[in-house]
């Protein structure tokens, strides 16, 4: 067990001592159940720790995919085992991404996301955490990027509100969703197209073909416009990373395997709308949801066009009536499966116009939800200097994303 620190020991967080350093394989574990106390959920801290170290292994985190970084005091004597004292400690995720910029070609770059940020609880309350996200700002600035190259962005989710990160540069962008209820199959509503269940074996096809489809739209944003636009790109091994959460959960505390994946559906012109989910077990029965970590709609307009509160209701398009009924199929195949699985609700992130339409078709009712204090989107820009006035849109920002 790790000897704490008296408080009269403790270094002050400005000290030049201090160091964000990679963490060994026992101090992984160590900082893994120190952050057990926020994120177990449901499991025991052996179980949260299983968990844990099946996540590492996923087609997204492994090969360093993943890096686990402690704040520690390098003045300080090490543990009796040899492991240092962690004085706040969190991890990145290496994650494919897209950046446009205006007159030039859509570029593939490397966005890290920020996770499991965390303080050690007797440590608190002394600016640790604030330096551990200085540290580690600098360096992303060209953490696992080509030589001589710098990066161009970071994300992470905050679940302590708005001001803390922002303070440090990662600016917050919208943060809504929308939540339906489950419903059985014998409450579905008529009028749609049919659904067809997506599989495992499904997910690599349709995120490549996401994948082409968001790199099309993203080159015709640079034609018009004056905004950077940046976007994790929905790939295969990100959404196997969250299926590798919900699979591990629902075995050991259901027995069961989550065998579908998602939902597609066809409009009459044979564009399609597909999403893709997973299943969160949290705490209490509020927090198991079935989240829909990314829907897809083939030809529609105005990428990244923000949720609206009161879109309008009136399509003369024939095509976006046709789309919004086959999004509205895929969100009641997702009501079916959160039912099945006893989720309190199916919830999607920053709904777009359409989808909003189509979630009202099923739930009249359904209103769009600005989340201030937990999973509040952030970026932060790390590329080259930019006016006061620069914008930049964040696009695509769904559940997929989180970590």
């Amino acid at each position: 067990m790790p000897m704490l620190l008296k408080t009269m020991d403790l270094p002050e967080s400005s000290a030049p001592t201090l160091q964000l350093v990679q963490a060994t394989e026992p101090e992984i574990i160590e900082s893994s159940t120190l952050g057990s106390i926020s994120w177990k959920g449901p499991l025991d801290t052996s179980d949260y720790l299983r968990r844990e170290a099946h996540l590492r292994n996923q087609r997204l985190t492994r090969d360093g995919g993943i890096t686990y970084w402690i704040l520690v005091d390098t003045a300080a004597a090490p543990n009796p085992g040899g492991s240092r004292r962690i004085l706040a400690s969190c991890e990145t995720i290496r994650k494919r991404a897209l950046i446009a910029q205006p007159g030039a070609a859509v570029r593939e770059t490397i966005c890290h996301g920020i996770g499991s940020v965390h303080c050690n609880q007797h440590y608190r309350g002394r600016g640790f955490g604030r330096r551990m996200m200085v540290e580690l700002a600098n360096i992303l600035d060209t953490w696992q990027q080509k030589e001589g190259e710098r990066a161009d962005c970071s994300v992470l989710w905050s679940d302590i509100g708005k001001d803390f990160y922002a303070r440090l540069g990662w600016k917050t962008y919208p943060s809504k969703h929308i939540a339906m209820p489950p419903k059985s199959s014998h409450e579905h509503a008529v009028g749609f197209p049919k659904a067809v269940t997506l599989a495992s074996e499904d997910i690599d096809v349709f995120c490549s073909t996401d994948e082409a489809n968001l790199r099309s739209e993203m080159a015709k944003s640079t034609l018009a416009g004056s905004s950077i636009r940046v976007a994790l790109i929905p790939d295969a091994a990100t959404m196997q990373w969250h299926h590798a959460r919900e699979e591990f959960l629902a075995k050991l505390l259901l027995g069961r395997w989550p065998t579908s994946k998602g939902a597609m559906a066809e409009a009459p012109d044979g564009r399609r709308v597909w999403c893709i989910w997973t299943r969160t077990f949290g705490a209490s029965q509020d927090q198991r949801v079935l989240h829909i970590l990314r829907l897809s709609v083939e030809g529609e307009r105005n990428l990244g066009q923000p949720a609206s509160s009161t879109p309008t209701d009136t399509l003369h398009d024939h095509a976006q009536k046709a789309q919004v009924k086959a999004i509205a199929a895929v969100l009641q195949a997702a009501q079916v499966e959160a039912f099945d699985w006893g989720m309190s609700s199916v919830q999607f992130w920053n709904p777009s116009p359409l989808s909003i339409l189509a979630a009202r078709h099923l739930e009249p009712s359904a209103e769009i939800v600005e989340r201030h204090d937990e999973s509040v989107a952030s970026l932060r820009w790390h590329g080259k200097p930019m006016p006061d006035n620069a914008k930049i849109d964040w696009i695509s920002n769904e559940k997929f994303g989180w970590c």
